[in-house]
């Protein structure tokens, strides 16, 4: 196998069960390598309290990908799977820095205060159990919802292609929101979970180069925004 071009890691996120599917279509736009992980999404329930939330069982596929075939992913995946439609799915980019030892090859920084980027995702890692305190935390601030990866769940290989360690018996959450809105979730989620104690997890935000299927966005542009 020859050495993959890596620009970014494309995220899906699906419903249970459709990931094999999304990963069938993936492959027939180029990519070769795909790692599936278990998780939970929420929804907001209509007739609990403002935060009640609902979990629901989720997918998240990870593709390392070119740019040219993120955006053919971002093109395809969306139109095959319906992203477009509420409830069917989201699509995001990371953009990702291959390290290298070669000094012949000229590195770039990444920046999530580029301006190319108009969203983030941001990760948060905390004890088992506290995921869904976190993602109460973040709609608080604004945030739509967020996706939950158990770190039981394996699926993760030694020599992965996303720089991040899902220890056992930890939350990882992620929340995709635009950048305008990141300050304020990551410091109600920082506040409300206590991160600034010793042993109590980590958060940190990833920029976030294209997104499709975003509820948020669509709510954005019917109020005259851009995505």
């Amino acid at each position: 196998m020859g050495v993959i071009d890596i620009d970014t890691i494309f995220f899906t996120i699906v419903d249970r069960g459709k990931a094999n599917a999304v990963l069938h279509k993936a492959r027939e736009c180029g990519a070769t390598l795909g790692t599936i992980l278990l998780g939970e999404g929420t929804v907001q329930a209509k007739f609990l309290d403002f935060l009640g939330l609902i979990e629901t069982r989720k997918e998240i596929l990870l593709i390392p990908a070119s740019d040219e075939l993120d955006a053919s992913l971002h093109k395809q995946i969306s139109e095959t799977f319906k992203l477009s439609k509420k409830n069917k799915g989201i699509a995001f980019s990371i953009p990702f820095k291959r390290w290298t030892l070669d000094e012949s090859v000229q590195e770039h920084n990444i920046s999530i205060d580029d301006e190319r980027f108009t969203h983030c995702c941001i990760f948060t890692i905390v004890e088992k159990g506290r995921g869904i305190d976190c993602i109460k935390a973040a709609r608080a601030a604004g945030a739509r919802g967020g996706t939950m990866i158990h770190g039981h769940g394996a699926g993760v290989p030694v020599d992965s292609y996303f720089p991040l360690a899902i220890e056992p018996q930890k939350d990882t959450i992620l929340v995709v929101t635009r950048k305008e809105k990141s300050a304020a979730i990551k410091k109600k989620i920082y506040t409300d979970l206590d991160l600034d104690k010793p042993g109590n997890g980590i958060i940190f935000t990833l920029p976030v180069s294209k997104t499709s299927g975003l509820f948020e966005d669509k709510a954005e542009d019917r109020k005259g925004g851009t995505s």
